[in-house]
C-alpha cells in the first residue's frame, strides 16, 4: 500500500505492513532501525508551486523514518552527507540547504540565506552538534538577527524539535513557528546539548521557523541552532497497536539491555497486551498513549555499554547506562566482601557527591574491576529530609538509634536535604576498628548566619561495612592558627572545607583542607580511630599535631600522595565553580618543608588545568600509572558535571607533568 498527499490533503496512515516493514527494517530482533532516504515516486522536477506535486510513501518508509519529513544537521551543506547516528527526513536529500527544491524529493525547503547568520563547525561536538548557524561578530545589531526556515508539508500537526549546542555561556533563544511564540527567552546552557520539542498546525502548506534573541546585544547573546526535526503522527487504531507490539518484541531484553531502559520497555509492551486483550471501544488517546510509550521505550533500549578506554570530558555512564554521580571524589583499592559469598575481593572504590538533584545531595559510591567500567552500589550517605523523618522513617531510626534529642537535631542540622552543603567526600578504612570512616567538607547555614559556607567544617560518618549506610557522627571546625604566626582570617577560628584524606606507611592518617577563608592550607594528624583529630585543637603542638601552608596563597581542591619516597601535593586556586590553574608542591615528609613546582599542566594555554579542578591522584597497581582525577564543574547544570582523568607522567627529576588526552588506555 502507499500513502500519498496531493494539494495539500492530509496524509492518512493504515496498520497493515506494518510488521512487515519493522521486521525488514531490522527491528523485532534487538535491533534498531536507521531511518533512510527514501526517493518518492514523483514527476520531474517543475517550477509549479509544491500543492501541485504529487508525493508518495509506502509504510516502510514512514516507518523506518519514525514519522519523519525533515532532520536537518544545520549549517553542515558543504560536507553534503549526514553524520554519524543522523539521517535524512522523508522530505530531503541533503543535511541542509539553502531555501528551494530538493535535488531528490523536489520538496520546498531550507534556509533563508542572511549576512549576520553564518555556519559555524563546533571543534566541541560531535555529530548533529559538529556544525550550528551562529551570528556573526560583524552584525551590526544581533538582537535583529533570525535564523529562518521554511518547509513543504501537508496540512496537519507536527511535532517540531530544535537542538542547540552551547560550548559558551548561557544565552537565551526565542522561536515562533507559524507566526506564533513557542519559545520565549529560554535559557541554553553552556556543554549542553540542548533540545526543546513543540505542536505546530500547518494550514497553508509551508511550516515557517525563526529562531533568534530579541534581546541580544552582542553575538555572545544572540542565537544558535544545531539541528531540526519535524515529525507527524499516525492515525492511532487497535491495528496500528497491535501490529507495533508484534514488530517491536524484542526477545532477551533484560539480557540485552540495561536494567532500567529493558524494566521501561517490558513495562509498555505488557500494558499494551493487556490493553489489546480486552474487548472494547476503548478511545483513540488511550491507544495513541499506549502505542507512544511502547515506541518510546523501545527506542530508548539501551545496550549494555562496556568501555575499554577513558574520555576526558564525555559524559561518563555506569553500567546501567545512567550518568556517573561522584564528583569532588576519590578513587582506591579495597577489599570488599562479595555479596554473593561473603569472600573478600579488590575492588577499585570510587565514591563522590550526588548532584543529580543540583547543588545538594547526598554520597554515592561505584565499584570498579578494571576503572573503565562502574557499578553503582547506592547512595551510601543519604541528606536527611526532615528532623522528623529520623525519627519516623525506618531508614534513619535504625541507623540513629539510641541517640539523644540533641544529638538528632545536630544530624538533622549537618545533613539537612535543603539546606546543607556536603563537599569533596573522602573514605578511608580502618584497620584497627575495621571501619570505613567517610570524611566530607560539612557545611551550611548556622543559627547566625544563612550562608551556604557559613559552617566551614569537617564532617564524619562511619559504616561497619564499605557501602554504607553511612552514620554521621559530627562535624568539626579543625586546628587554629599559632599565635606566633599571621591569621589571615583570624575573626573565623579552625575553618575547614575543601578537604583530602591521606594514609601514609605506618597507618597514619591526615586531613588536608582549605582554611582563613580559604586563604590558608592545613594538615592535621588524625587519631587512630581516623573520627578526630590526634590532638583537639587547643592542645595540638604546630609542626607535631598540623602545620600551615602557603598563608595567603589561596589554594584549595588539595590531592595528596606518596611516590618514591617524596609526597605530592596537588592543588588549585579559588574561583569559584569556574576553573584555574593548577600548583604542586613537593616536600620528604608530610609534616616538612613543602617547595612549589609550579603548573605541572602542559599545553594548557588557557591556564585552567584543562578545564578541570583536581579531587584525587592514584596509582593503578597493574599498569603502574598515576591517573590526576579532575572534576569539570558544569555551574548551571551541576548533575552534568564532568570527569578528566589523565595519565601523569613523572620525568626522572621527579617533576610531574599532566597533558591532555582526549582518549586513552592503560598500558
Amino acid at each position: 500500500m502507499r500513502v500519498s498527499y496531493k494539494n495539500g490533503v492530509k496524509k492518512v496512515l493504515k496498520a497493515t505492513a506494518l510488521v512487515a516493514a519493522l521486521v525488514a527494517a531490522g527491528c523485532g530482533s534487538g535491533e534498531k532501525a536507521e531511518p533512510t532516504v527514501s526517493t518518492p515516486s514523483v514527476a520531474s522536477p517543475t517550477a509549479e508551486p509544491i500543492d501541485q506535486q504529487a508525493f508518495t510513501w509506502t509504510d516502510k518508509d514512514l516507518l523506518t523514518a519514525d514519522f519523519t519529513l525533515y532532520r536537518v544537521d544545520c549549517a553542515s551543506q558543504d560536507t553534503g552527507s549526514f553524520p554519524s547516528g543522523s539521517s535524512a527526513g522523508l522530505c530531503q536529500s541533503l543535511s541542509d540547504m539553502p531555501y528551494g527544491e530538493d535535488p531528490v524529493t523536489h520538496t520546498f525547503w531550507g534556509y533563508h540565506k542572511a549576512a549576520e547568520i553564518l555556519p559555524e563547525e563546533d571543534s566541541l561536538g560531535e555529530g548533529i552538534t559538529a556544525f550550528k548557524w551562529v551570528v556573526s561578530k560583524e552584525a551590526s545589531d544581533p538582537s535583529k538577527a533570525e535564523i529562518c526556515y521554511d518547509f513543504s508539508v501537508p496540512e496537519g500537526n507536527y511535532t517540531v524539535t530544535l537542538g542547540f549546542y552551547n560550548p559558551f555561556g548561557v544565552r537565551k533563544i526565542n522561536v515562533e513557528c507559524e507566526g506564533k511564540t513557542e519559545i520565549k527567552s529560554e535559557k541554553i546552557l553552556r556543554y549542553n546539548v540542548n533540545e526543546k520539542s513543540f505542536e505546530a498546525k500547518v494550514t497553508d502548506g509551508t511550516l515557517n521557523l525563526k529562531v533568534f534573541n530579541p534581546n541580544a546585544n552582542t553575538f555572545m547573546e544572540s542565537p544558535i541552532l544545531s539541528y531540526i526535526t519535524i515529525a507527524t503522527d499516525p492515525e492511532y487504531t487497535r491495528e496500528l497497536l497491535s501490529a507495533a507490539v508484534e514488530a517491536m518484541r524484542t526477545d532477551n531484553a533484560a539480557e540485552l539491555y540495561t536494567e532500567s531502559s529493558a524494566a521501561s520497555y517490558l513495562s509498555a509492551l505488557e500494558a499494551a497486551e493487556k490493553f489489546l486483550a480486552k474487548e472494547s471501544n476503548d478511545g483513540t488517546n488511550q491507544i495513541k498513549q499506549k502505542f507512544k510509550n511502547l515506541r518510546e521505550s523501545y527506542k530508548m533500549l539501551t545496550k549494555k555499554l562496556k568501555y575499554d578506554s577513558f574520555n576526558p570530558g564525555a559524559v561518563w555512564t555506569d553500567t546501567e547506562g545512567t550518568p556517573i554521580q561522584a564528583h569532588g571524589g576519590q578513587v582506591q583499592q579495597l577489599e570488599i566482601p562479595d555479596p554473593a559469598t561473603g569472600k573478600l575481593v579488590t575492588k577499585w572504590v570510587w565514591v563522590g557527591e550526588d548532584k543529580t538533584n543540583g547543588y545538594r545531595g547526598g554520597v554515592c559510591a561505584y565499584t570498579s574491576d578494571d576503572l573503565y567500567n562502574w557499578q553503582f552500589e547506592g547512595v551510601i550517605m543519604r541528606n536527611v529530609p526532615s528532623r522528623r523523618a529520623l525519627e519516623k522513617e525506618e531508614y534513619f531510626k535504625s541507623l540513629y538509634a539510641g541517640c539523644t534529642d540533641a544529638e538528632l537535631d545536630n544530624v538533622a542540622l549537618a545533613l539537612d536535604a535543603e539546606r546543607a552543603v556536603i563537599e569533596r567526600p573522602k573514605l578511608i578504612y580502618n584497620e584497627k576498628n575495621k571501619q570505613y570512616v567517610l570524611w566530607f567538607h560539612a557545611d551550611g547555614p548556622t543559627a547566625t548566619s544563612n550562608s551556604n559556607y557559613a559552617a566551614a567544617c569537617a564532617g564524619v560518618a562511619v559504616s561497619d561495612t564499605p557501602f554504607g549506610p553511612y552514620r554521621f557522627i559530627g562535624r568539626y571546625r579543625l586546628n587554629t592558627c599559632p599565635p606566633d604566626q599571621e591569621d589571615k582570617h583570624p575573626q573565623s577560628k579552625g575553618m575547614a572545607r575543601d578537604m583530602n584524606l591521606f594514609k601514609d606507611t605506618d597507618g597514619t592518617a591526615y586531613i588536608i583542607y582549605s582554611s582563613e577563608e580559604n586563604l590558608t592550607l592545613y594538615i592535621s594528624k588524625l587519631n587512630e580511630d581516623y573520627t578526630y583529630l590526634e590532638t583537639a585543637p587547643e592542645k595540638a603542638v604546630y609542626g607535631k599535631d598540623f602545620i600551615r601552608l602557603f598563608p595567603g596563597a589561596q589554594r584549595e581542591a588539595p590531592a595528596l600522595f606518596l611516590k618514591d619516597g617524596k609526597y605530592y601535593l596537588m592543588t588549585s586556586g579559588c574561583t569559584g565553580w569556574a576553573p584555574n590553574q593548577a600548583r604542586y608542591y613537593v616536600s620528604d615528609s608530610v609534616m616538612g618543608e613543602w617547595t612549589s613546582k609550579g603548573d605541572p599542566c602542559v599545553g594548557d594555554v588557557n591556564h585552567t588545568t584543562f578545564e578541570s579542578q583536581s579531587t584525587c591522584i592514584f596509582r593503578d597497581v597493574n599498569s603502574g600509572t598515576w591517573i590526576y582525577m579532575g572534576d569539570r564543574w558544569f555551574a548551571d547544570t551541576l548533575n552534568d558535571s564532568r570527569y578528566i582523568w589523565l595519565p601523569i607522567v613523572f620525568k626522572e627529576n621527579g617533576d610531574m607533568e599532566i597533558s591532555f588526552v582526549s582518549n586513552w588506555k592503560l598500558q
